[in-house]
């Protein structure tokens, strides 16, 4: 069995943290798809050409392009099917790696879907719950025990007050604990200090697959050079225009230097998008061309969404702002309330067969949600909120774990018991709606439960299923995809996000760009981009500018706050 060679350093190969120098931008565009044929047209069942060319891959290191809408999860799985039941890979040999538990649960069904019924099911684990899996196995060589815990931020601060920084690893691991880092940085360690152990890996899980790698971070890069040698079947995919975790220590630069880490890999570009209309596509292809990490870059649309020109909202305040969010899901709606009717707000537009839950508001602070949901709330529109944040850390979460009194009901009974018993306390209500989906896939497992809440972040609770408006974080929305889209608050200092003062960060910049690009790729048919010219931020109210971000557009439909028709005459509803 081969050997890994040393990992390079974060930033070898690619200036400052492993980024290319800097480049001019390539063109970038959106057009209409030469006509290529119905999916299936490249010999494989529901695949497009494109689709059909990386599933046929089946050996050594693969990089794969996607952009966004192009089918990349149905790619990834299709390829995982058939190494399986084509070309006889071993279903344990198989390992699929993403970042959030949604994307592992999706790509868990849709696996499960086209694998015969008796056939083993591959692994499929974020890069933190695959570290958690070999912790366990290996725990004795670290001096845990095989039911240590995952020490959450309370505990952690009070570790860390106890000893200070010099003794919190000791206290942790006195205390059989290991907190989130250590989940990536243990298994590091083993296997970088033990090259049988690593063999062992490597012979386990022989194809690997990993999503949106142009997220991954110098740990888990190590990592994976540790598991998949230079010339092994390492399979790649994601979008480098879509890297968006920056700020969280994702280095794009590891996605752009594949090919250097991995000499014989072939790559393949998907440029086919099946989830958003042409507008939109176009809207996108301007807003990342200045920055497109993407040599060439094309977006191609296919499928009909129609033809809703995107529209670009100049508001008054942040109020008026959010006023107008209301306005236009009901005049979508056909007028969801009386008050809708009453006013006149939902004469002009039919229902276009939409639901609430085919409505997202996409911000960049979570902090922004505030007058949305109060406008929302206003003329009773439903709605759930979600962040990026981490689900262990969010309000009202460890009061309502620590309430469950580990006896034999369910946990989401124990949940429900929770909620009876919390009452006017709002934090623990909203803590029960965020755990009752976890909850309820673990059965009465409760060291499985307190796992998986250790690893998950808020938007992994998030349920299609639900009839309500989503509101989310632009980091939140990654992965989710809505027949209507508002991005709220793209503005100077917002969007691009700065302090006030503050002088601007090229690549900061570059990457706030990037995440305007995912808020903008996530809608399928109408996309509303709006901000303010004034808004409360760090205390006080302030002026805003628009983001320079829309500079670039052109094919848009522009609106200004307008105030709502007042009624004449009597006070009769008229739906009455």
């Amino acid at each position: 069995m081969p050997t890994c060679s040393p990992p390079p350093a974060a930033g070898g190969g690619g200036g400052e943290r492993g980024r290319p120098p800097a480049r001019p931008a390539e063109p970038v565009s959106a057009r209409p798809a030469a006509p290529a044929g119905p999916p299936g047209a490249g010999g494989l069942d529901g695949l497009d050409a494109e689709q059909a060319a990386a599933v046929a891959v089946t050996e050594g290191p693969l990089l794969i392009v996607a952009g966004p809408g192009t089918g990349k999860t149905r790619t990834l799985t299709h390829r995982v099917a058939r190494l399986v039941t084509e070309h006889g890979v071993a279903p344990e040999h198989c390992l699929a790696l993403t970042f959030t538990r949604r994307a592992a649960e999706e790509m868990g069904e849709r696996l499960a879907a086209l694998l015969p019924g008796r056939v083993a099911r591959p692994t499929i684990a974020t890069f933190h719950s695959l570290g958690l899996s070999i912790l366990r196995e290996q725990h004795e060589r670290v001096g845990l025990s095989a039911e240590f815990g995952i020490a959450d931020e309370a505990r952690q601060a009070e570790l860390l007050a106890a000893e200070g920084a010099d003794g919190y690893r000791a206290a942790l691991r006195r205390a059989d604990l290991v907190d989130f880092d250590d989940l990536i940085a243990l298994p590091l360690e083993l296997l970088e200090t033990d090259e049988e152990l690593t063999a062992a890996y490597r012979d386990r899980h022989r194809w690997i697959s990993v999503d949106e790698y142009q997220d991954v971070d110098e740990r888990q890069y190590r990592l994976l050079r540790r598991l998949a040698p230079p010339d092994g079947n390492l399979t790649a995919i994601g979008d480098p225009d879509q890297a968006i975790y920056g700020f969280r220590g994702a280095d794009v630069g590891f996605f752009l230097r594949f090919r250097e880490d991995f000499p014989t890999a072939r790559t393949v570009s998907l440029t086919r998008n099946y989830r958003s209309s042409a507008r939109v596509l176009a809207a996108a292809a301007q807003v990342i061309a200045p920055a497109t990490l993407v040599p060439g870059r094309e977006l191609l649309p296919l499928g009909d969404h129609g033809d809703a020109p995107v529209t670009l909202h100049a508001a008054a305040s942040e109020a008026a702002e959010a006023t107008f969010v209301a306005r236009t899901v009901e005049e979508l709606l056909g007028g969801a309330s009386f008050h809708a009717r009453d006013s006149g707000w939902a004469e002009t537009a039919g229902s276009e067969g939409l639901g609430f839950s085919d409505f997202a508001v996409l911000y960049r602070t979570d902090r922004q949600a505030g007058a949305v949901a109060e406008a929302l709330a206003r003329v009773g529109l439903p709605f759930r909120k979600r962040s990026h944040d981490r689900l262990a850390d969010r309000p009202g979460v460890a009061r309502a774990v620590a309430a469950l009194d580990g006896g034999d009901l369910p946990l989401a009974g124990q949940l429900a018991e929770v909620a009876r018993r919390a009452k006017d306390d709002a934090e623990v209500l909203a803590a029960v709606e965020l755990l009752l989906p976890l909850a309820e896939r673990c059965g009465g497992d409760q060291a499985r439960f307190r796992d998986e809440l250790a690893l998950g972040v808020e938007a992994d609770s998030w349920d299609p299923r639900a009839d309500r408006i989503s509101l989310l974080t632009l980091h939140a929305a990654k992965g989710l995809e809505f027949p209507v889209v508002f991005v709220v608050g793209c503005e100077n200092g917002l969007l691009p996000l700065r302090m006030p003062g503050a002088e601007p960060d090229p690549e900061g910049d570059a990457e706030e760009r990037r995440l305007l690009f995912v808020g903008v790729t996530r809608a399928q048919r109408h996309l509303y981009l709006s901000y303010a010219a004034e808004r409360l931020r760090h205390g006080r109210v302030r002026p805003a500018g628009r983001s320079p971000f829309l500079d670039g557009l052109t094919d848009v439909a522009r609106v200004a706050t307008t105030v709502p028709r007042r009624r004449t005459g009597g006070t009769q509803l008229k739906l009455m």
